[in-house]
């Protein structure tokens, strides 16, 4: 992994790009020494109001619903012993919390999590000591990732069951991690990395396992993947409509203009450039001409009609709004990793301690719940498209299934059952996770965000997209040939050029899902 180069937290400004290289190309992340005052400020707020007995939630109280249990050993007038008891307090909280089930959790979610954990306790509202948040950066740039599971968050107080099992390795448990390319204790990994257990500190516990870091770690890579996706899908879907020789008009500048939209605009502006040079995208002039000389003959048969299918002709109408969910919500990931997502918030500044929710991950829902709506109209819309390209009936003169023979091989329309079942999993995927929120915990937390079921759900969504498009891209490749490749325009060309290297032209029928894996590594890798 490279980790020369290095990624400042603590200033407030770290972008998805910034996280992708820290979870991906394991970029060594390092803490902003001007940020230390502000963390160290912050510390002494907090000791202040642990030395003088006074109570502050998650300190010197129970935690949840159970805030107003009393603890009688906190009577302690001496003051060593009753320090001893508040930082037990912690470590029984981070052992209890630690039960996440299910699938493991890829490696590189749990590298950004921990990261972004460190980056919202660095902003110095937390009261948590500039050694806590270092080892916290210390145990990843080494390397370790602790085993978490997919169950466990409801996102309400932030991500605490799972961001309790990373802990938990922290202090010492022998919970297994990810280490050296293989599974191993946390106390095997931290021996061999020369790296003592954490002692948490007055309110330190909590403060690693209040947040949504796991949540906006999720998201902030599906959200990438789907940004990198989004070329990929709309060439795939021009390439295809060029192959259905659609009729231009629907794409005309005046069309979109005064539909007052601008990324409906935009849309149409990508289609515009990307057919240019095609001498397969029809005229309405001469597709007029062509509809009155069959009609004036008596014989409309297998005349192209007037206006396209809704799913050729009105991309820039569905897409544009995607393209509007995308940039919000690219704003509400941003933000939400930059943010102070813990609680209680201590202000150095006025020496208040606050107890809030700012661990509710509301916003991380309301994004990821946003583009998998979009993503589902977008896997259906894919669908209806390739319908389109492989039935005879409406891919106005292509071979039936894609392929010169159809009367022997398949082709692609086994492609095109492919296509339904992911789209039909990504309609069960849009659903609102808002919608399902459960009470619980003593009903303390009576609503909660879910926002780690989104963004889970949204990244395999986006999974689902990606094979998809790959699916689209390869019809589309295989249209075009048949239509003669040299009729396509540039940009076709040139994609089917880059796709033809890693799956050649379907002659016969063969497994085509290599073909699909290859296409989507090359997403990926663009």
């Amino acid at each position: 992994m490279n980790r020369t180069e290095t990624i400042t937290i603590g200033n407030g400004k770290l972008t998805i790009n910034d996280c992708v290289q820290i979870a991906r190309n394991g970029r060594r992340v390092e803490l902003d020494k001007n940020s230390y005052s502000k963390i160290e400020r912050s510390l002494g707020v907090l000791m202040d109001f642990s030395k003088k007995h006074i109570p502050v939630y998650g300190l010197s109280t129970q935690f949840g619903n159970q805030v107003n249990m009393v603890d009688e050993r906190l009577n302690e007038i001496d003051q060593p012993l009753y320090v001893k008891y508040l930082d037990e307090r912690q470590i029984n909280l981070i052992k209890s919390h630690s039960i996440s089930m299910g699938p493991e959790i890829p490696e590189e979610i749990i590298a950004l999590t921990m990261a972004l954990r460190a980056n919202c306790l660095s902003l110095g509202y937390s009261g948590v000591r500039v050694e806590a948040i270092q080892y916290i950066l210390d145990v990843a740039n080494k390397g370790i990732h602790p085993v978490v599971k997919k169950y466990g968050s409801i996102g309400a107080s932030g991500d605490l069951i799972p961001l309790a099992q990373i802990a938990a390795a922290m202090i010492g448990e022998d919970v297994p991690v990810n280490f050296l390319g293989r599974k191993m204790s946390a106390r095997r990994a931290f021996k061999t990395a020369g790296i003592l257990p954490l002692m948490l500190r007055g309110r330190e516990g909590l403060a690693m396992i209040n947040g949504t870091s796991l949540m906006s770690a999720t998201a902030t890579l599906a959200f990438y993947d789907l940004d990198k996706l989004f070329f990929w899908m709309l060439s795939s879907i021009a390439m295809a409509l060029e192959s259905a020789c659609i009729t231009d008009s629907p794409y005309a500048p005046i069309v979109h203009k005064i539909k007052n939209h601008k990324s409906q605009e935009e849309i149409a502006k990508f289609m515009r450039l990307f057919w240019q040079g095609s001498k397969l995208i029809r005229s309405l002039d001469n597709t007029r001409q062509e509809f009155m000389a069959a009609k004036n003959s008596n014989d409309l048969s297998g005349v192209k009609g007037l206006q396209d299918y809704y799913s050729l002709r009105s991309v820039a109408q569905g897409f544009g709004p995607f393209k509007d969910s995308m940039a919000m919500s690219k704003q509400w990931i941003e933000e939400e990793i930059n943010s102070v997502n813990d609680n209680p918030i201590v202000d150095s500044a006025t020496g208040q301690i606050y107890h809030g929710a700012n661990f509710m991950g509301y916003y991380i829902t309301s994004a990821c719940d946003l583009l998998k709506t979009d993503i589902s109209q977008a896997s259906t819309w894919l669908h209806a498209i390739l319908a389109n390209m492989v039935h005879p009936r409406k891919n106005f003169g292509l071979p039936a299934n894609l392929v010169e023979e159809p009367a022997v091989y398949s082709g692609f329309r086994p492609m095109q059952i492919l296509a339904a079942s992911l789209a039909v999993e990504n309609r069960k995927l849009a659903q609102s996770h808002q919608s399902h929120s459960l009470p619980t915990e003593g009903d303390n937390q009576d609503v909660n965000s879910l926002g780690t079921h989104a963004a889970f759900d949204l990244r395999e969504s986006v999974a689902n997209l990606e094979r998809l498009t790959a699916i689209l891209m390869l019809a589309s490749c295989q249209s075009l040939e048949l239509r003669g490749i040299q009729n396509a325009g540039n940009h076709s060309q040139k994609i089917y050029n880059i796709i033809r290297k890693v799956s050649p032209s379907v002659k016969k029928d063969r497994s085509m899902s290599g073909d699909l894996e290859r296409i989507i590594s090359l997403i990926r890798q663009s």
